[in-house]
């Protein structure tokens, strides 16, 4: 009897941690997918996936480096989806927008410079911008990729330039992983298997 309950009251409590951590994935994958699209991320070496911290943010999913949290790491990166509209059809007029928006809340100074374009695990073209000027002196990168109906933003935002250089090798990987799961996929002997998303 006293053997029965131990083991319910040890499984009990494996479960529970378990539990806990499920929400945090060091190198995790992660499909983020909603009305028209669903694309997969990876994150990068080192980093956490948690798909449940940036929830009251609105955010689906972000990452943030394993010896960190998302709420005290020096550079995060996160995922958002915005859906096309009359107002913004392509990456350029989401650009001007996310300036707009930038200068509407109290940062005149900020300003989108137009980096690279990564070439990501599905082959799309990711239109990486740097965005600076931010009044409490953050960095940000975000990179781009347009799909049918939407546009898929990929954010690394740092609190310093150091961070900010420090976690780029960190967001082009995670930019690299992406991959569009509503694409026809082509074909791969590793995953013989078409998504069905």
């Amino acid at each position: 009897m006293v053997i029965r309950r131990f083991l319910a009251l040890f499984f009990l409590l494996v479960f529970c941690l378990a539990s806990a951590q499920a929400n945090q994935i060091l190198e995790g994958f992660t499909v983020l997918k909603g009305n028209g699209y669903a694309f997969e991320l990876k994150a990068p070496l080192g980093w956490v996936l948690d798909d449940n911290v940036g929830n009251d943010q609105g955010l689906n999913v972000v990452f943030y480096p394993e010896e960190s949290s998302w709420d005290k790491s020096d550079a995060v990166c996160y995922a958002r989806v915005r859906s096309l509209d009359n107002r913004v059809s392509n990456i350029d007029q989401q650009v001007k927008d996310t300036v707009k928006a930038f200068r509407a809340n109290g940062d005149p100074h900020v300003e989108a410079k137009f980096v690279k374009t990564i070439t990501t695990e599905d082959a799309s073209k990711a239109q990486v911008y740097f965005f600076t000027g931010d009044q409490f002196g953050n960095n940000e990168a975000t990179a781009y990729v347009l799909a049918k109906g939407s546009i898929h933003f990929i954010t690394l935002s740092a609190r310093n330039k150091k961070a900010f250089r420090d976690a780029l090798p960190a967001f082009d990987a995670l930019v690299a992983s992406y991959e569009d799961l509503t694409r026809e996929p082509k074909f791969n002997p590793f995953h013989p298997f078409p998504h069905n998303y």
